[in-house]
């Protein structure tokens, strides 16, 4: 894992296999990024070796009992923390003090299957590449915005220069 930029992962495996990895990143010096998909309550040991923790509405109330009315309150166990909004895009926030609703894209969406997929994997490279977070997390939506215009779910998933096109786009 050495020389990795971020470890991805998700909730899809056992939380136990979720838990090694990111321990085993942490130690080697990688970023761990979760998407705490699908919603369940986490281990502490899970959270404490979590870097950016990347949720929906619904999951971020499974974690700490709030959702949208307190984004906040997922930087009591994580130090970085997007919530996914769907069609009103993201909320990025952090421990430094940054709380910022970042606005979707408006496109007409033909399906929403991959859209958070395609973000996660965009925030993880945004991020890898060194963006500043409020501009990774931009990029992101952009992703999303590029997917949800298609149907389907991996056919539908944006290369980079659709992505980069939408996002110069509302510069």
């Amino acid at each position: 894992m050495r020389g990795a930029d971020v470890l991805v992962a998700q909730l899809e495996i056992p939380v136990e296999t979720v838990t090694e990895a990111a321990l085993a990143a942490r130690a080697a010096g990688v970023r761990v990024m979760l998407n705490a998909a699908p919603a369940r309550s986490l281990p502490a040991e899970l959270l404490d070796a979590v870097d950016l923790l990347v949720v929906n509405e619904g999951e971020a109330f499974a974690i700490t009992g709030r959702g949208r009315d307190d984004p906040g309150a997922l930087l009591s166990v994580v130090p970085r923390a997007v919530i996914t909004l769907g069609d009103e895009g993201a909320w990025y926030g952090d421990r430094d003090g940054t709380s910022v609703h970042v606005p979707a894209f408006k496109v007409e969406t033909v399906d929403s299957t991959a859209a958070g997929d395609a973000f996660t994997g965009a925030l993880a490279v945004a991020w890898g590449e060194g963006r500043e977070m409020v501009e990774a997390v931009r990029w992101a939506c952009a992703a999303g915005a590029v997917c949800v215009r298609r149907l389907g779910a991996s056919v539908a998933l944006p290369q980079r220069a659709e992505i980069d096109a939408l996002f110069g786009s509302a510069a």
